[in-house]
């Protein structure tokens, strides 16, 4: 699946040198939604391996256009 604001706040969240992420929600259930990540901040086994073959995808090798398949 592609990934939400919050999963994405999670992955950044999760890296040991990451302190802070900012959030730009659009109304207060956007707001709500990310801050609720805050209750649950560990990755399920994997996660972060799927986020990061998720992002390989999106940002591929530097060389190729932009790549956006995702299965």
């Amino acid at each position: 699946s592609v990934p939400k604001a919050g999963d994405c706040y999670r992955y950044a969240l999760d890296h040991k040198a990451v302190r802070l992420a900012l959030t730009a929600p659009q109304n207060a259930a956007e707001l709500r939604e990310n801050l609720a990540i805050l209750n649950n901040l560990d990755l399920a086994e994997g996660e972060r391996e799927t986020w990061e073959e998720y992002g390989a995808l999106v940002y591929g090798d530097g060389r190729d256009a932009f790549e956006n398949e995702w299965p």
